[in-house]
């Protein structure tokens, strides 16, 4: 057929490895040794130099529509694609020394055509325009693509209008033969082919050319031998651009769709993460399934304890479609779970693992929830499932996870915080829940033991700083220890996730109180800042534990005095007694009284020394100038002389005020001179006792309200303890100065 020594010249960058038979040689461009006159020409650029009479062949990347003068090459093949290449060489060489300038022109034509079938955008389009170039350029007036579908084979193309036509069995004449040989027949007179089925019998001849899996082209004549070799060889041409323009169509296609899906899937995985229960989540799931993926036979099923309970069902799915089962013999939804892979089952009869609860049920794809639920698709047909779907459902069934672990997460932070709540409002104890944002602590609510203890409404405390309304200006150094947090301030530990319990001073509306503070974070090891402060108000139980303390230092000052100081005047009387009883001297019984009269001073004493931590009874105003002189009235205060003022009131005990003026003025007698002066008198915020004796030494000030301490003469130094104890009971600061004349100065406020 070929003339011996025929050669094909390709571009150096030709890719293909092509047989072309042993009397074709190809031969690369950059051989020397390459004939000028080469059968065929293979170039790659449509900018390529080339002799007008050498058939040549554009293999390129290039767009059809992109080429240069495309009229200058006989055909286009997109590179990548060595049938169709092979193909056209040999179209090319089996012309040699035949073709007539009409047929040359038929093929340039055509080729020229392809340039409309690739702009087609669906197969339909492309069908539709295969059938116009097979009408005006290869002149078939009777030319189908038949597609086969399914059960049969179903016209797509048709210049007759016979589009939809089918099903045509697949066993049926010259169209089954081709499509189940893979060979293109030339059929001169049907009536003398054996398998020829013909639908009208005034078809006489056919040209049928396969089309891959996909179906079959045929041109049919009512004459006798209308086509020939030419004829089939540019149908073959036809199919080929076709069915490379199909592809590319169908990828495209399905691209698109699979983009489409994608998105849909976003949006719909934008849908799911608003749910905020794990019904609602699985019920839009399978919606979003049968919507966007076409599974209209699905469920999702949650893991309760050892099974799998089906929980959202599709709308196509029957009533008995979908049933509780075990995890551990479950068919493939338990594999699915135990193994945490996805199964794609093409055959469900032929499958080991499957169970399906209904027999019709023919393949299935069935995927994971994390560790919580398992999606299961199925079909009534084998292999309805591919890669694609098992790409796209496992993409979902992510952000399906991803929101259930929100939503559980969610679910048991709100079952906790509600816990939470009731504890804190029935908490006996006031409690505060708050966070804490750079360094600042916001109360978010306060229960009513709050509000009771520290007498802050509610509504004037929530939204505002805690620490700025409870922390005292003294609590700088507060907490027992580093663990207090930044500045000391326990509360703010809440802010690293950190727990604390001790003893703080905090502010109420009715002063400073001691507490017990238990910092509690929301969420323990954690640093999201937020939690709660109880406060246990420990106040009354400080003020036993100081005053049981203040009992055991007087019980202890009592033994001491006990001890020796009463001790000594014992021994001296008794000492006297028995010199009197020996010698008979009177003068040995006054010194014995004298020793007496001190004990029974130091009795008196000690009994007022002994009241010194009780609390004064209820304070009343009081003229300070008249508690005064009624106190020296009962003071043995020899020649010493008193001045009181005039409209000074205060709010005392006005006993215990007696008393501690008492004690004062005995003080200054003693610790004086029998004429010494002595003035009472106020001073803002409170009052003042001075005299004119010879004063207290500035080094001794701070000593000479320790018990037992005294300067001298009679005294037996508990005067001024008492003092301070009666000063301490009312509230009042008590400090030792100078007089103007230099004499003691006692200054008292509060």
């Amino acid at each position: 057929m070929y003339a011996t020594e025929l050669t094909v010249v390709v571009d150096v960058d030709f890719d293909c490895d092509i047989d072309l038979g042993t009397e074709v040689t190809v031969a690369s461009a950059s051989d020397d040794s390459t004939p000028s006159d080469p059968a065929c020409l293979v170039v790659s650029d449509s900018t390529t130099a080339i002799p007008s009479r050498v058939p040549t062949i554009l293999y390129t990347d290039e767009d059809p529509e992109d080429v240069v003068s495309p009229e200058r090459f006989d055909a286009y093949v997109p590179r990548g694609d060595p049938e169709a290449v092979e193909a056209q060489i040999r179209w090319v060489l089996s012309t040699r020394g035949t073709d007539t300038p009409p047929e040359r022109d038929r093929l340039k034509r055509l080729y020229e055509g392809t340039t409309n079938l690739i702009t087609a955008e669906t197969v339909d389009e492309l069908y539709d325009r295969a059938i116009g170039l097979a009408k005006h350029i290869l002149e078939f007036d009777n030319s189908s693509f038949i597609v086969h579908e399914g059960d049969g084979f179903y016209i797509r193309g048709n210049e007759r209008d016979l589009e939809g036509t089918g099903p045509i069995p697949t066993d049926t004449g010259i169209l089954g033969q081709t499509y189940q040989t893979q060979q293109s027949s030339l059929v001169d007179d049907i009536r003398d082919h054996p398998q020829a089925e013909p639908d009208d019998p005034a078809y006489r001849s056919v040209v049928s050319v396969p089309m891959g899996n996909k179906g079959v082209f045929q041109a049919l004549s009512n004459e006798v031998g209308a086509y020939d070799e030419t004829d089939l060889r540019l149908a073959e041409l036809l199919v080929s651009y076709v069915s490379e323009t199909r592809a590319r169509i169908e990828t495209e296609a399905a691209m698109r769709h699979s983009r489409e899906q994608i998105e849909r899937l976003h949006h719909g995985a934008t849908e799911l993460a608003a749910t905020t229960s794990l019904t609602e989540l699985f019920e839009r799931t399978v919606e979003i399934t049968d919507d966007i993926l076409d599974f209209h036979l699905s469920y999702v099923g949650v893991v309760e304890d050892d099974e799998i309970v089906p929980t959202a069902i599709s709308t196509g799915t029957p009533d008995d479609g979908a049933e509780r089962v075990s995890i551990e013999d479950g068919g493939t939804a338990a594999k699915t779970y135990r193994t945490g892979e996805t199964q794609l089952v093409s055959d469900i009869a032929s499958d080991a693992d499957a169970k399906p609860v209904k027999q019709t049920y023919r393949s299935g794809l069935s995927v994971p929830i994390d560790d919580i639920a398992v999606f299961q698709a199925a079909s009534y047909v084998p292999d309805a499932f591919d890669q694609t779907d098992v790409e796209l459902t496992e993409l979902l069934m992510a952000h399906v996870a991803v929101t259930a672990d929100r939503i559980c997460a969610e679910t048991n932070l709100r079952e906790e915080r509600d816990r939470s709540s009731a504890l804190f409002a029935h908490v006996s104890d006031a409690a505060v829940a708050y966070d804490v944002e750079d360094g600042a602590v916001t109360v978010l609510g306060v229960n009513r033991a709050f509000e009771d203890i520290f007498g802050y409404d509610s509504g004037a405390v929530v939204g505002t700083d805690l620490l700025g309304r409870v922390v005292p200006p003294e609590s700088d150094d507060d907490g027992d220890d580093d663990t207090a947090g930044a500045a000391g301030i326990p509360e703010l530990l809440v802010a690293t996730g950190e727990s604390y319990r001790g003893e703080v001073r905090r502010r109420t509306d009715d002063g400073v109180r001691e507490f017990i503070l238990n910092v509690v974070p929301l969420s323990p090891g954690e640093e999201r800042g937020s939690g709660y402060a109880i406060y246990t108000d420990i106040t009354e139980r400080k003020a036993r534990e100081d005053e049981l303390e203040r009992q055991n230092e007087r019980l202890e000052e009592f033994t001491n005095i006990v001890s020796h100081d009463l001790r000594n005047p014992l021994s001296v009387a008794r000492g006297h007694l028995q010199l009197a009883r020996e010698t008979g001297a009177d003068e040995r019984f006054d010194t014995a009284e004298d020793a007496l009269d001190q004990m029974e001073t130091l009795i008196d004493d000690l009994l007022s020394l002994a009241r010194r931590g009780q609390l004064v009874d209820e304070t009343t105003p009081v003229d300070l100038g008249t508690v005064a002189n009624r106190a020296w009235m009962t003071t043995e205060t020899a020649d010493a002389t008193l001045e009181t003022p005039e409209n000074v009131v205060l709010d005392a005990d006005e006993d215990r005020l007696g008393e501690l003026l008492a004690n004062l003025f005995r003080n200054a007698v003693e610790h004086g001179c029998e004429s010494v002066h002595v003035e009472v008198g106020g001073v803002d915020g409170g009052f003042f006792v001075q005299d004119d004796g010879s004063g207290i030494e500035p080094d001794r000030r701070d000593d000479v309200f320790e018990p037992g301490e005294t300067t001298g003469g009679d005294g037996i130094g508990y005067g001024l303890a008492i003092v301070e104890s009666i000063a301490d009971a009312h509230g009042w600061s008590v400090i030792v100065t100078s007089s103007p004349s230099g004499g003691a100065r006692f200054e008292f406020r509060g």
